[in-house]
């Protein structure tokens, strides 16, 4: 097993698998007929907090070796960008869950975040069921299943805004919060609607509002577009939402189903 584990990690570094896990962050979610639970979905560490926890259980009928990375998540040409990282250390990175069982990944703290900043990443976890009944007597590794979620962790002086106390302590700094902004810009001939959040809190937007009329909207290949704090994202749109934002009628972001949807400011 020792051995096993070895050689993929060897493999880790194979610059061709890196741009393979950056092809998949670009998808909210991505997975193949999954065997784990995992929870919760969207991990937070409060500026208190040194660590969080994710669960995984499995629910196959077999074990399963599973590995956990953390990338850094960033916001360049209004794209998604991912990197390596040591700021938040996932452990163990590789474990081996037996049928039935489930194990907790402890998420650690490597680093200080600045006072009121919210600092993104993006968390792969990879299935990865190892084959030992091959008849020429090899092992081969295959991913069964790849689950990417969010991750944001704060400095002191601002929070998620998912207790009452981080809720207060928002309230304290007027930006604290998603502040967007929005223009028309062309890109190989085709438009986009760029969003640019100058708050201090990432949003996740699913969708659009003009009027009465709502949009679906994605940013590339994701069903939920996340502004991150102090980044800018290109939604996809067609001619008849493109209409409207020329007659400069309020665009709201939709952000959840109980939330109150954002107006956006037109540069």
């Amino acid at each position: 097993m020792h051995k096993l584990i070895s050689i993929y990690l060897a493999k880790l570094v194979n610059k061709a698998l890196f741009l393979l896990v950056v092809a998949v962050l670009t998808t909210q979610i991505i997975y193949a007929k999954s065997n784990f639970l995992i929870w919760p979905i969207y991990p937070i560490i409060e500026s208190q907090d040194k660590a969080a926890p994710v669960w995984l259980e499995n629910i196959g009928d077999e074990a399963s070796i599973v590995q956990i990375r953390v990338f850094k998540w960033l916001q360049n040409d209004n794209k998604d960008q991912y990197q390596n990282q040591q700021e938040i250390i996932a452990s163990p990175p590789i474990v081996k869950v037996a049928a039935g069982d489930k194990q907790m990944i402890r998420l650690t703290k490597a680093i200080n975040i600045p006072d009121s900043k919210e600092y993104s990443y993006r968390i792969v976890v990879d299935e990865l069921p190892v084959d030992l009944e091959k008849k020429d007597g090899t092992s081969s590794v295959s991913f069964k299943m790849r689950y990417s979620l969010p991750l944001f962790v704060y400095g002191k002086g601002i929070g998620s805004g998912n207790s009452v106390d981080t809720k207060k302590l928002n309230i304290k700094n007027p930006n604290a919060r998603p502040i967007l902004n929005w223009s028309l810009v062309k890109n190989n001939n085709k438009d986009y609607l760029e969003i640019e959040n100058y708050g201090l809190l990432s949003v996740r937007v699913s969708g659009f509002q003009i009027e009465d009329k709502k949009y679906k909207s994605m940013a590339g290949n994701n069903t939920f577009g996340y502004v991150l704090a102090g980044g800018k994202l290109a939604f996809d749109i067609n001619q008849d939402f493109k209409s409207l934002l020329l007659e400069n009628k309020p665009i709201y972001a939709i952000i959840g189903q109980d939330k109150e949807p954002i107006l956006l400011i037109k540069k």
